[in-house]
């Protein structure tokens, strides 16, 4: 009977031994998931900046070209 207690318990431990190494297997996935997608994030973020500040740089120019033809405007 001792045998068999110790056959179960060495099973048993082989079975969470394996699932051990499965949870480690797909924890070193999702790190290398979570680097890609911060990376993504990051080059989407930086992109989103350089829209904005793209579109400010037009708002300025037309409020300048819009100014420029009030002032017009209103010399003659």
């Amino acid at each position: 009977m001792n045998n068999e207690l110790l056959h179960h318990l060495e099973q048993r431990i082989n079975q969470a031994v394996d699932e051990i190494s499965v949870l480690r297997q797909k924890i070193t996935q999702l790190e290398a998931q979570n680097t890609q997608l911060s990376e993504e994030n990051n080059e989407l973020e930086q992109k989103v900046y350089s829209n904005q500040e793209q579109q400010n740089n037009w708002e300025t120019s037309i409020n300048k070209m819009l100014n420029n033809l009030n002032q017009l405007d209103g010399t003659e």
